[in-house]
C-alpha cells in the first residue's frame, strides 16, 4: 500500500474502533443526553469513514465491498426502508425523526454505510481490535452501573434498576447480552492464553450480574432460554465442536456444561416456585424478575399496542406507515383498555410489528430474510469449518438472544451499533474477503498514480459535499437543541418576552427540532396562562405566538398528531378569560381531534373542560358519559364523571358513576376530588372509606385523621372519632386545641 492507502486506512479504522465507546458519551448540553449526542457523533464519524472510504474504494479493489448474499440482503432491506419513508403520510418525519428517538432513514441509511466500510476495510486482526474496543466500552458502562447500584449516582429512571450510560435499563440489558456472547466467543478463541481466559470469565461474571441488575424480564428470559438451546446443542454436537481437546478435559467439561445446563434450568424454575415468599418479594430485583403474568399491566398493554399495530398493518401492508408513523396508526387505532399505560406509544415494542408497521410486509420479509440468510450461512459455516463450530454456534446464538428480547421491545443506537457490527462480522467470517483478497495479484489490487489523485480527489470532493449537507442535517439541529435548553433556561423566570424570543431564536434554525420545541412552548404558555405576576397582555401575546407555531406544526391535515391538537386546544381553554374566541377554538381542535381518535379518553376530558368553561353542562356531561363507556374500569374516567354528575345535580349519573369507582385504585389527588362530591352530598358513609385509604398512604396526617375523626362523629361512632381527634392532637399539636373542643362536643352529644 502507499503513504495516502495507508493513511485513508488507519483513519478509517481509527474511528471504526472509536465508534464502539460511543455508548459512553452523554451530551449534558443537549436535549435528550443520552440519545441526542451519541447519534450525531455516529453520524459524523461515519460520514467522515465513509468520505475516505470512497476515495480508497477507488485506489484499492480490495477495499471495495463483494456482493455476498448477506450484503444483498441488507442493501435489499435499506432500500424498501427508503421507499416506505418516502411514500409515508409523513415522509419528514419518517426521514429525521425527532430529538427523543434521533432514528428514521437517517439513522438506518448511516447505520448502513456503517456496515459497508466494515465489510469493504475490516480483516481479521481489525476484527480483535474491534471486538476488544467495544468490551471495553462495556466493562465502562457495566461499571457506571455498579456505582449506581451502590447508591453512588442517580439511575435517568431512579428506582432499584440500573441504566448507566445508556439512560434505560431496558436498552443496558440488550446492549449487555451482546457483549455476554462475545465474551463467550472470544474466551474459545484465546483459551490457550490463560490470562486472558479469566479475564473474559470475569467480565462475563460482571456484566451478568449488571445484566440482573437491569431487572429487564424480557431480556433475561431470551438470555436464559437460547442458554438452555445452546447448551443443549453443544452437549449433542460435544465430539464435533471440541474434537481436539484432551480426553481427560473433554470428559471434565462436558459434565460441566451439564450441570450449568441443569443448573439454568433448576434455578429459574425454583425461584418462579417461591416467588410468593418473603425472600423474593422482599428483593426488588428478584420480584421483578419472577413476575411473568398475562395479566400484568405492561403485558396486558403490549397485546392492546400488537393488535392495533396488526389492525394498522392491514391498512397499509405494502410498504406500512413509515419509520416514526406509529402515533397515526396508534390514534386511529387505539384501544381505551391501554387507560393504564403511558398516553402515547410511538413504537409497537415488537420487533415484528415494529416493521411491519414501519415498512409493510415487504419490510418485514426483507428484514427477516436478513436472519435466514444469517442462520443458513452459518450453518453452512460450521459444517464447512469444523474449527469453527463453537464460533459459529455462538453466532446463531447471539441473533436468537437478539430475536427474542425484542419481543417487548426495540431497538435504538446502542443495540444497532452491535447488530451491524455483527452482521458485518459474519459477513466478514462466514465468507471471508482475505481469501478473495489472496486472489488477486498485485496488480490487480495497486493502483496507479493517476487512479490514486483520482481517489484522493474524489474524497475531497466527498468532504465538501458532507459539510454542506452536515450544516443542514447535524449542526442546525445541534444549535437548535442548544437553542432550545437556552429557551427552557429563560423559562425559568425570563419575562414574556424574553420567553418568545427565546423560543423564536430556537425556531429559527427550522429543523426537525421544531416539533420539540412547539411541545416545550405549549408546556411553558400553560404554565403563565395560571401565573398571576403576569399581565393580561403578555399572555395574550405568549398564546398567539404558541397558536401561530401550533397552526404550522398542524398545517398537513393527513398526518396530523392529536397530541400535538390536545396540547393547542389546552393552551387555548386556559385562555378563555383572555379572548372568548380562544374557547371556540379549542372545541373545534378537540373535536377535530377526536374524529382522528374517536376512542381516546383524554380527549373527551379536555371537551369536557371546554364545555364547562362555556356553561355547557349538560353538553360536558354527555362528553364524560361517552368516555367513561369506552373503558368503565378507568377510574379517572368514573372521578371524572362524578364530579360532572354532581355538577349537573344528575344523581342517577353520579350514584352509576360511583358503583364503578374501586377506593383502593385510586391515587390520592383522586381521593380527594372524590371527597369533594361525598362532602357536598353529604356522603359519609362513602367517604369514610376514601379516608381510610389516604391514612393508609400518610398514616400520621393530622389533617387526614381530623377529617376522619368528623366523619366518623357524623356516623354515630364515637369512640373511634375520638380516637382519630387525640391521634391528630398528638401528631400536629396545633390541632390539640381543636381536638380539646372536638371531644368535649362529642362527650356532651352534639354533633360537630
Amino acid at each position: 500500500m502507499t503513504t495516502i492507502e495507508k493513511i485513508f486506512a488507519r483513519i478509517i479504522k481509527c474511528g471504526l474502533w472509536i465508534i464502539p465507546l460511543l455508548p459512553l458519551y452523554i451530551s449534558d448540553g443537549m436535549l435528550f443526553p443520552f440519545i441526542t449526542g451519541k447519534n450525531f457523533a455516529f453520524r459524523i464519524i461515519v460520514e467522515i469513514c465513509f468520505a475516505l472510504w470512497i476515495g480508497l474504494a477507488v485506489m484499492r479493489k480490495d477495499f471495495r465491498p463483494r456482493l455476498t448474499l448477506l450484503v444483498k440482503a441488507v442493501t435489499v432491506f435499506v432500500v424498501v426502508v427508503f421507499l416506505a419513508d418516502l411514500f409515508s403520510p409523513n415522509s419528514y418525519r419518517a426521514f429525521f425523526a425527532n430529538y427523543e428517538r434521533m432514528e428514521g432513514f437517517m439513522m438506518i441509511f448511516h447505520l448502513y454505510l456503517y456496515f459497508l466500510i466494515l465489510v469493504s476495510v475490516f480483516r481479521k486482526r481489525d476484527w480483535t481490535v474491534f471486538f476488544h474496543m467495544t468490551l471495553i466500552g462495556s466493562f465502562a458502562v457495566s461499571f457506571i452501573g455498579l456505582i449506581q447500584k451502590l447508591g453512588l449516582s442517580v439511575s435517568l429512571q431512579g428506582g432499584f434498576r440500573v441504566d448507566s450510560t445508556i439512560g434505560n435499563p431496558t436498552y443496558l440489558a440488550a446492549y449487555l447480552l451482546f457483549h455476554l456472547w462475545l465474551l463467550c466467543l472470544l474466551t474459545y478463541r484465546f483459551w490457550d492464553k490463560v490470562w486472558l481466559r479469566f479475564l473474559y470469565a470475569g467480565l462475563f461474571v460482571f456484566e451478568f450480574m449488571i445484566l440482573y441488575f437491569t431487572a429487564t424480564r424480557g431480556a433475561v428470559l431470551a438470555l436464559l432460554i437460547v442458554a438452555v438451546m445452546f447448551l443443549v446443542a453443544l452437549t449433542i454436537l460435544w465430539n464435533k465442536v471440541f474434537y481436539k481437546k484432551e480426553a481427560k478435559t473433554y470428559s471434565l467439561a462436558r459434565v460441566l456444561a451439564i450441570a450449568f445446563l441443569a443448573s439454568i434450568i433448576i434455578v429459574p424454575l425454583f425461584l418462579w416456585s417461591i416467588r410468593n415468599t418473603e425472600f423474593v418479594s422482599s428483593t426488588n430485583v428478584l420480584r421483578r424478575l419472577t413476575n411473568y403474568s398475562l395479566q400484568e399491566r405492561t403485558i396486558q398493554s403490549r397485546f392492546h399496542i400488537w393488535h392495533m399495530s396488526f389492525q394498522g398493518a392491514l391498512e397499509r401492508p405494502i410498504f406500512g406507515w413509515g419509520q416514526e408513523n406509529y402515533y397515526i396508526v396508534f390514534q386511529k387505532f387505539y384501544e381505551p383498555e391501554l387507560y393504564s399505560s403511558e398516553p402515547w406509544f410511538d413504537r409497537s415494542h415488537n420487533i415484528i410489528f415494529d416493521w411491519m408497521i414501519h415498512t409493510g410486509f415487504v419490510g418485514l420479509l426483507s428484514f427477516l430474510s436478513i436472519f435466514g440468510i444469517l442462520f443458513w450461512k452459518i450453518i453452512e459455516w460450521i459444517r464447512r469449518e469444523a474449527k469453527m463450530r463453537w464460533e459459529g454456534l455462538v453466532l446463531l446464538a447471539l441473533y436468537l438472544t437478539y430475536l427474542l428480547q425484542n419481543f417487548f421491545v426495540f431497538d435504538n443506537l446502542n443495540t444497532y451499533l452491535l447488530l451491524f457490527g455483527f452482521l458485518a462480522y459474519t459477513n466478514f467470517a462466514v465468507d471471508p474477503s482475505e481469501e478473495i483478497s489472496s486472489k488477486l495479484t498485485q496488480q490487480q489490487i495497486s493502483a496507479t498514480s493517476r487512479v490514486r489523485a483520482q481517489g484522493t480527489a474524489l474524497s475531497f470532493l466527498a468532504f465538501l459535499v458532507l459539510i454542506f449537507v452536515g450544516y443542514f442535517i447535524h449542526l442546525k439541529p445541534i444549535w437548535e437543541g442548544r437553542a432550545l435548553i437556552r429557551a427552557l433556561g429563560v423559562n425559568q423566570g425570563g419575562s414574556v418576552d424574553e420567553r418568545i424570543a427565546a423560543f423564536r431564536e430556537a425556531l429559527s434554525f427550522h429543523t426537525f427540532g421544531d416539533t420539540e420545541v412547539r411541545e416545550q412552548l405549549a408546556n411553558a404558555a400553560r404554565n403563565i396562562l395560571t401565573d398571576d405576576k403576569y399581565t393580561p397582555e403578555e399572555k395574550k401575546r405568549l398564546v398567539e405566538f404558541a397558536k401561530e407555531e401550533f397552526t404550522k406544526e398542524l398545517s398537513d391535515t393527513k398526518s396530523r398528531d392529536v397530541k400535538h391538537m390536545l396540547f393547542l386546544a389546552s393552551v387555548l381553554d386556559r385562555a378563555a378569560n383572555l379572548d372568548p374566541h380562544y374557547i371556540i377554538e379549542a372545541e373545534g381542535l378537540i373535536k377535530d381531534a377526536i374524529v382522528i381518535s374517536p376512542r381516546k379518553q383524554i380527549l373527551y376530558f379536555e371537551l369536557v373542560q371546554v364545555y364547562l368553561a362555556e356553561n355547557r353542562i349538560k353538553d360536558a356531561l354527555d362528553a364524560m358519559k361517552t368516555a367513561h363507556a369506552l373503558a368503565p374500569q378507568f377510574q379517572q374516567a368514573a372521578v371524572n364523571l362524578l364530579t360532572v354528575a354532581n355538577f349537573a345535580q344528575d344523581k342517577e349519573t353520579r350514584d352509576l358513576a360511583k358503583s364503578y369507582i374501586v377506593i383502593d385504585q385510586l391515587d390520592e389527588e383522586l381521593l380527594r376530588r372524590v371527597w369533594g362530591v361525598y362532602q357536598k352530598t353529604d356522603d359519609f358513609q362513602a367517604a369514610l372509606p376514601v379516608f381510610d385509604r389516604l391514612l393508609i398512604m400518610h398514616p400520621d396526617s393530622a389533617q387526614y385523621l381530623a377529617v376522619r375523626a368528623v366523619i366518623l362523629a357524623r356516623l354515630g361512632k364515637i369512640d373511634q372519632a375520638i380516637a382519630d381527634a387525640q391521634h391528630a392532637a398528638a401528631v400536629d399539636p396545633s390541632f390539640a386545641k381543636e381536638a380539646e373542643i372536638f371531644i368535649n362536643q362529642l362527650k356532651q352529644g352534639q354533633k360537630p
